[in-house]
């Protein structure tokens, strides 16, 4: 089966880097830009095309898209017209209209619709939601998320005024960054009802759109909570997550190796260290891999903020999600996000929009 990777920038080169070593069949490169197709697909000894027709004329049976968000629509809908399987990065489209015209088709879809779901494979996420759901701090109340990575660090081998992570109007100034993180908190916390955003443009980057958002939630279950995001902060945590609940509290900062999580009958704080997580070893088997496949490979990809701890690496949460998808398309294993989920996601983020624009609180 030939496998098309639509996009040659940061993503694509991890799809591709994981791909072409899971060996899943013959992978084949889109990118319109005709000098960056030349240079990756050289540097993963594939076949690269710069034009989407003539990609799609050698028939793949997967299209794999890791393109600027707001593009995602266009090639699904080529993909999925054809019957092919798709994975797409967060979000899989980013049209709310869209989203729930493929969560219509999708139980009925003869394909596979591979919704990226890359944190559910690092440990500290994984402990965070099996925490939740053992009642390990009762009833969660609150949580508040802060994450803060500076926009110019992403992709330190190229201008971040060029690439879309700083353009509100292809999905990036922070709005990819709102739909990878409302995925886990609602995993965590369960359906959101309500959400009041603040979007502003702080800095002087010169980014086509917000560099900050701040957002209010309410959740179903009763809970409030917090979340804000920025392109601005240098060298930083990345991700602050604390949850209150009736009983305890749950913390991690992504500098840290561990979580702390205070429980009242204990009347003191402890470590959990990610080896808590119940796939670890799993995980230390893909950072193995992982490790392998970056020393020989020939292109940079972005930088993932993450914990100093030499036993793993953040990368493999992409090896281990591929290889998943890949043994779905085969039929080895159900693919384990539902399309749905997405769509909550995709409905969270347009509400979200909705009350930075309208300047009021968005019930969902």
């Amino acid at each position: 089966m030939k496998w098309l990777v639509v996009g040659g920038g940061s993503m694509g080169r991890r799809r591709l880097r994981d791909l072409t070593y899971l060996n899943a069949g013959e992978v084949l490169l889109f990118e319109p830009a005709s000098e960056r197709c030349r240079d990756v697909a050289g540097a993963f000894g594939i076949r690269g095309f710069d034009n989407f027709e003539a990609a799609l004329g050698e028939s793949p049976g997967v299209v794999v898209i890791s393109a600027p968000p707001t593009l995602h629509e266009a090639y699904v809908h080529a993909a999925m017209e054809r019957g092919l399987h798709v994975f797409a990065e967060v979000p899989f489209v980013y049209d709310l209209r869209v989203a729930r015209e493929i969560a219509a088709k999708a139980e009925s879809y003869p394909g596979v619709l591979g919704v990226s779901h890359t944190i559910r494979y690092y440990p500290p996420y994984r402990i965070i939601h099996d925490l939740l759901a053992d009642g390990a701090i009762g009833k969660p109340l609150y949580i508040e998320c802060s994450l803060g990575n500076y926009l110019p660090d992403w992709h330190p081998y190229e201008d971040y005024r060029k690439f879309y992570g700083g353009d509100v109007r292809m999905g990036g100034a922070g709005m990819d960054m709102i739909f990878h993180d409302m995925a886990p908190i609602l995993w965590w916390m369960g359906p959101i009802t309500s959400v009041l955003a603040r979007f502003s443009k702080l800095s002087p980057l010169e980014v086509q759109g917000p560099d900050n958002q701040d957002v209010l939630l309410g959740f179903a279950g009763g809970a409030r909570g917090y979340f804000h995001n920025d392109i601005i902060e240098r060298g930083t945590l990345g991700l602050h997550v604390r949850i209150a609940g009736e009983t305890g509290t749950i913390e991690w900062r992504q500098d840290q190796t561990s979580l702390r999580l205070f429980e009242s009958a204990a009347n003191a704080a402890r470590q959990v260290p990610f080896s808590a997580a119940p796939d670890w070893e799993q995980a230390l088997a893909a950072s193995g891999e992982m490790s392998r496949i970056l020393s020989r490979q020939r292109v940079r990809s972005g930088q993932i903020p993450s914990a100093g701890d030499a036993t793993f690496i953040y990368e493999f949460c992409y090896l281990r999600e591929m290889r998943e998808f890949a043994d779905a398309v085969q039929g080895r294993r159900a693919y384990p996000v539902a399309f749905p989920q997405e769509l909550e996601n995709v409905s969270v983020f347009h509400a979200i929009w909705q009350s930075n624009e309208e300047v009021r609180e968005i019930q969902l």
